[in-house]
């Protein structure tokens, strides 16, 4: 085998540019591989770093069914399913709470800032085995009602305000209004359980209000979730007794509030990481699509190889046919090839390190934007999955010239010369070119399918024009203020913000768009009840007069002005007035709001607005003028620009720093920047699709050329004669394009049949598309086709060059 190895070496050395194209094409598309699985390692497989034993940690997820709902999986829960577990469990070693990462604000006036803060009962550090980098974890006795108030920082945030000072300890950590002693500083790269940056940790029960709402901590309501640490009865006993403890709690839960309850409501535990619950989440689905595309490319770039290496072997099967004439085994022969065929994937599983070293960080950044950077592009599971895949890439693409070598019977060729079997050789190569074609196809429809939901997404209705609206949102309640304060703070606000050149309107909420809104019973006189949906509803905001300008949203009827501060009066979206008086005219209609003796009029109706992403179902919503009367204070003001809004967002904050100098940090942020989030799938979806198809087809039509180059060396005497006969050079080029074309139209029809039932699969990832769009599939035929014609050209054109006399006396 060391003969053989020597032997490939020396022959490489001999055929650079084939060597070089080969190893090109295999650390593209093993770079590809290597990239994507550390994606989908970190979301699907990778333990959180510094969990120790993480196959025993668990995460609770709840299963319900609602009639209005049906049956739904989450793993939000309240505080007090958390005691009732972790007090009486036997088959957790223990249990710990936490909440998602949410904003506060750090300081005051110019200097706050905004930081990452999660609530975590004491028992969560422990559980995870995580030691602190500095300093120690808050006990169990600080974690509770009237304990100190205590914070744990996050590693990067240390060092990121703080210069890594290990002073740090003891010193106060103004969050809002409130104070928190630094007792210690998390690991590096040390998120918790979920995919987050965390900058702050602080005791769930501890934490004051301007991190959890008042009442929190009661029965009915849910913001938390539950981890827990395996005991000996393993998941099957952790899910019966955090069922049993799931349903009595329900049972309180209803007898206190009166609702009827679900007795068929189950505790399931699942891996610890995230994306690996009940229903994978959107991101996961993305990157296994990612994943599956990429091994798509590796296939093309094997095909690639494999077309070199077999024209390699044909140009050597004189030699060939000698050795077998004298002895050699055909075992032998067909070993040569495949260890040059891995040589060539050892060179190019090289070369994709470098490749990943490169994409990694890239791809990371586009794929997982808000995923902390806690590990490098290139780790020991990252170079293992390299190195399996240049192994497993080389026998692929040694396979088919290592099984041409060994069946072939060359005898004719010991007594013709290397004229004999073209066609034949020119069929299995042709065969090879078809499977990159078909191949780069399914992910042309990918990258269509992709780009048309995309599309579809960003240019449906949401209800408003996010383009050139800014959203304000200040935590005032965090700072102390009252709810009267913070109205007349906002209005004071509002005044300066409306006078501000390049605004064109203003408008305070409670509630806000792709925020929320209350709900509120509503009756209509002379029935008896009203249509539900699955959204709940309706949902009610207060707001100012001129928030619809503010928005961009038209209003049919008219809009609020200052008088309707004392009547009463709404307007409400398009699916409320179709429920509620499904063909007629709702402005001048009235209902009856909560237990309210008048009766509101509908004085306007607008479009349905987004309330939480992109694309959801719609709900019924009203509208109210903002009086400052009923409960509540106002969340968010409204500003609409002239041009740009990115270029208000520095008045708007001097604006507010003019007004009220000690306050918060404020958030100004385009109303297009909060879509985006929610519409990053599908964004997501088509960038990479499009990547990887332009990738496989640039190597398809490398391939392609490759053929054609090596077919016309090979047909050298045939084109000789043809022009000796009388053909044009015309003639010649169109018999080397049309060959060249009609292997891609046999490849594009293939893979248009591949891809209209892989787009079946992919279907729940669309948006207003069908997986067999017309256009995308139009598309997705006609570009390789193209490719394949301007791929033949160049060595058609060679061929219709060729000297008659040359070539005869050659052969």
């Amino acid at each position: 085998m060391f003969h053989d190895l020597r032997y490939a070496l020396r022959s490489f050395a001999r055929s650079p540019a084939l060597v070089a194209a080969a190893v090109v094409c295999l650390a593209l598309g093993i770079g590809a591989n290597a990239t994507i699985f550390g994606v989908v390692d970190t979301l699907l497989f990778r333990a959180p770093p510094h969990v120790q034993d993480p196959d025993r940690v668990v995460r609770l997820y709840f299963r319900h069914h609602t009639p209005s709902f049906g049956t739904y999986t989450s793993s939000v829960t309240g505080y007090p399913l958390y005691r009732a577990i972790s007090d009486s469990s036997r088959a957790f070693q223990a249990v710990a709470a936490f909440t998602y990462s949410q904003n506060a604000s750090l300081g005051r006036g110019t200097d706050a800032r905004r930081v990452a803060v999660v609530l975590a009962t004491a028992s969560y550090f422990p559980l995870l085995g995580v030691r602190p980098a500095l300093g120690r974890f808050y006990a169990a006795d600080e974690d509770r009602l009237g304990g100190p108030a205590v914070a744990v920082l996050g590693y990067e945030f240390w060092r990121r305000a703080f210069g890594g000072d290990s002073g740090i300890l003891g010193r106060r950590l103004e969050l809002g209004r409130s104070s928190y002693e630094v007792i210690g500083v998390a690991p590096e790269w040390f998120t918790g359980v979920n995919l987050q940056n965390v900058d702050v940790w602080v005791p769930l029960v501890v934490a004051t209000p301007e991190l959890m709402a008042p009442g929190s901590l009661n029965r009915g309501s849910f913001f938390i979730q539950l981890i827990g640490r395996l005991g000996a009865g393993g998941r099957g006993a952790a899910e019966r007794e955090a069922t049993v403890a799931l349903r009595a709690e329900d049972a309180q839960w209803a007898a206190q509030f009166r609702q009827s309850i679900d007795s068929n409501t189950v505790a399931l535990v699942g891996p610890v990481q995230p994306a690996r619950g009940p229903e994978i989440s959107q991101n996961a689905k993305v990157s296994l699509w990612l994943a599956a595309v990429s091994v798509i490319v590796l296939l093309i770039a094997c095909a690639n190889v494999a077309n070199l290496l077999l024209a390699r072997s044909l140009q050597r099967q004189r030699e060939v046919a000698i050795r077998l004439a004298l002895g050699a085994e055909w075992w032998r022969l067909a070993r040569q090839v495949l260890i040059e065929s891995l040589v060539l994937a050892t060179a190019g599983g090289i070369a994709a390190l470098f490749v990943t070293l490169w994409a990694g960080p890239l791809i990371r950044a586009f794929l997982l934007p808000d995923t902390p950077a806690f590990m490098e592009p290139l780790d020991a599971r990252v170079i293992a999955f390299t190195a399996a895949v240049a192994v497993l890439t080389g026998i692929l693409a040694g396979a088919v010239p290592a099984w041409y070598v060994a069946r072939r019977d060359l005898t004719p060729t010991l007594k013709a010369g290397a004229g004999e079997g073209r066609y034949q050789r020119s069929r299995l190569r042709s065969a090879l070119l078809v499977t990159q074609v078909a191949l780069t196809v399914v992910l042309i429809i990918g990258a269509g399918l992709f780009t048309r939901s995309l599309r579809n997404v960003e240019g449906q209705d949401f209800g408003f024009d996010p383009g050139r609206s800014l959203l304000v949102t200040m935590d005032l309640r965090a700072a102390g203020y009252a709810p009267a304060q913070i109205n007349a703070v906002n209005l004071q606000i509002l005044a300066r913000l409306e006078a501000l050149p390049g605004v064109e309107a203003a408008a305070a909420t409670v509630g806000h768009p792709l925020g929320w809104g209350s709900a509120m019973s509503v009756h209509v006189p002379g029935r008896d009840s009203i249509p539900q949906l699955r959204t709940g509803g309706p949902y009610y905001q207060q707001v100012t007069p001129r928030y619809f300008a503010a928005l961009g949203t038209p209003v049919r009827g008219r809009g609020f002005t200052v008088a309707d501060r004392a009547s009463s009066v709404a307007i409400v979206n398009e699916t409320m007035a179709r429920l509620l008086w499904p063909g007629d005219n709702a402005i001048g209609k009235c209902f009856v709001l909560g237990d309210a003796k008048t009766c509101t009029e509908v004085i306007g109706v607008v479009p349905d607005a987004r309330r939480f992403s992109a694309v959801e179902d719609a709900s019924m919503m009203l509208y109210i003028p903002f009086s400052g009367d009923w409960n509540g204070f106002i969340t968010a003001l409204v500003v609409r620009a002239h041009g740009r809004p990115e270029d208000l967002i520095a008045p708007v904050r001097a604006a507010i720093q003019a007004t009220a100098p000690n306050l918060p940090f404020a958030s100004v942020t385009p109303l297009g920047d909060l879509l985006a989030p929610s519409i990053r799938p599908w964004r997501l979806g088509s960038a990479m699709f499009a990547g990887f198809a332009l990738l496989a087809l640039v190597l398809s039509a490398v391939g392609l050329y490759g053929v054609l180059a090596y077919v016309v060396t090979q047909r050298t005497h045939e084109m000789g004669v043809r022009v000796a006969m009388g053909a044009q050079r015309w003639d010649v080029q169109r018999l080397m394009v049309s060959h060249g074309v009609r292997v891609a139209a046999i490849g594009a029809a293939l893979g248009a049949l591949v891809g209209i039932v892989a787009g079946r699969v992919l279907s729940s990832l669309l948006y207003g598309v069908s997986p067999r769009d017309p256009l995308v599939l139009f598309v997705a035929l006609l570009v390789p086709i193209v490719v394949a014609a301007v791929a033949s050209y160049l060595p058609a054109r060679r061929a219709s060059r060729v000297d008659p006399m040359v070539a005869l006396r050659t052969e």
